[in-house]
C-alpha cells in the first residue's frame, strides 16, 4: 500500500470515508453523536478549508484517510479512518508513520473513542500514552444553551455545543478538571444539567483519578473517548 498526500480532488472521497465513520460512531453514543442533517455538507465545507487553507497535513491511501490539524506547537489528529482493521499493521500506522516523518518531533494529540479498539491498537504501537479522557452520561432533557457557565460544588463547568457535524438535542455540560469532592459534585452536575437543558454531562479525566473514577461509575458515567500524546521532542 502506498501513503500520498490529501488533495482538494479527495474531498468528497475523504467525506464519504469519515462518514462510514460517524456511522459506526453513533451507535455506540447516539445521543452525544446524532448526526447533524446536513452532516455531509458541513464535513466537506471543514475539510476542504482544513487542506485548502487550514494549515492541516492530510494524507491517504485506498483504504485510509488521515487529516491532523495545528493545535498550538503541535498537531492533533481526530479525522482518521481505515476501512478495515489493519490499523496497528497496514494502513493505518502507515499514514501514522508518514505524519510522524513530515512533523519530527512536534507534539501530536490523538482523539480515541474507546469504541475503536483497532484505532487504540495504532496508538498502543506507536507507543502513545493517554494524557486524559472523557466521561460520558447521555441524559434525556433538551434545548439548553450553549456557553453558560456553572458552578458547582467544588467544580466549575461550562456548556458546550457539539461540532457542526452533531445535533444532540442540547449542550454538553463539560467539566474539565476534577472536582474537589467528586461525589458531592457529579451528581449535583447531573443535576444541573438536566435543569439546564443539557444533552449529556462529560467530565474530564487524568490517569491515576481513581476516587472520581469510582463516583462517576456509581453515577452511570462510562468512558467515552480516551486522548493520547505524543510528546514534543520524541520522534517516531
Amino acid at each position: 500500500m502506498s501513503v500520498r498526500a490529501a488533495t482538494p480532488g479527495d474531498v468528497e472521497w475523504i467525506v464519504a470515508v469519515l462518514k462510514e465513520r460517524r456511522e459506526t460512531l453513533v451507535q455506540q453514543a447516539p445521543v452525544f453523536w446524532r448526526p447533524a442533517p446536513d452532516a455531509a455538507t458541513k464535513s466537506r465545507d471543514f475539510i476542504e478549508y482544513l487542506l485548502a487553507d487550514g494549515g492541516a497535513r492530510g494524507y491517504r491511501t485506498d483504504d485510509g484517510v488521515l487529516i491532523a490539524t495545528p493545535r498550538g506547537d503541535g498537531w492533533l489528529v481526530d479525522d482518521m479512518y481505515v476501512r478495515s482493521d489493519r490499523w496497528a499493521d497496514g494502513d493505518g500506522k502507515d499514514l501514522w508513520d508518514a505524519l510522524t516523518n513530515d512533523v519530527g518531533g512536534s507534539e501530536i494529540r490523538f482523539v480515541c473513542p474507546t469504541y475503536e479498539l483497532h484505532r487504540e491498537d495504532l496508538a498502543r504501537v506507536a507507543g502513545l500514552t493517554i494524557a486524559e479522557s472523557w466521561w460520558l452520561r447521555e441524559l434525556d432533557s433538551s434545548g439548553g444553551e450553549s456557553n453558560v457557565q456553572v458552578q458547582l460544588p467544588g467544580a466549575k463547568a461550562v456548556t458546550v455545543p457539539a461540532p457542526p457535524v452533531y445535533a444532540p438535542p442540547g449542550p454538553i455540560l463539560f467539566l474539565p478538571s476534577a472536582p474537589s469532592d467528586p461525589s458531592v459534585a457529579i451528581p449535583a452536575a447531573v443535576d444541573k444539567a438536566e435543569e439546564l437543558g443539557c444533552a449529556s454531562v462529560v467530565v474530564n479525566v487524568v490517569p491515576g483519578a481513581d476516587e472520581l473514577v469510582s463516583t462517576l461509575r456509581v453515577a452511570k458515567f462510562r468512558r467515552h473517548c480516551d486522548y493520547y500524546t505524543r510528546p514534543a521532542g520524541r520522534p517516531g
